[in-house]
């Protein structure tokens, strides 16, 4: 299956997140993981931190930020599939009650000819209330 100019655009841009996370402490866990119907684009651990970023892209022509592309029902689609990658890695015998979870957002605005006019990254995006994403206070993160 062919991927479509947006699938590569998309791809393009969670390449260079992917680039600065790592620049940045981060070990990439798992890129584009996927249990229909949900995604996670990056998923990384920072210290004792589980990371879910989700990367958004937008034109600079467009009137509206990329991040604000990240709505309700996008944040919920995140969750179940956080709970999900979760779920699995406690198949696997990972602890994951002893990591923090937490879910950020990279924002990228890009030219006609996909230059970069604006990188924004967001820690802590949004939270939630579900308890198998609460925090370890005792625990500190580690970059």
């Amino acid at each position: 299956m062919k991927k479509t100019d947006k699938r590569l655009t998309g791809d393009h841009f969670e390449e260079i997140t992917a680039d600065w996370m790592k620049k940045n402490g981060y070990k990439i866990v798992a890129r584009n993981w996927e249990r229909h119907p949900h995604e996670l684009d990056i998923v990384a651990l920072y210290g004792k931190t589980l990371v879910f970023t989700e990367v958004k892209s937008a034109n600079v022509s467009n009137y509206e930020p990329p991040e604000k592309h990240i709505d309700k029902e996008k944040m919920l689609s995140l969750v179940k599939a956080a709970a999900e990658f979760l779920r699995e890695l406690e198949e696997r015998g990972v602890d994951v009650d002893r990591l923090n979870k937490r879910f950020d957002a990279a924002a990228i605005t890009f030219t006609e000819n996909r230059e970069i006019t604006e990188f924004k990254y967001y820690e802590n995006y949004f939270t939630c209330a579900d308890e198998r994403f609460a925090s370890n206070d005792n625990e500190e993160n580690a970059g």
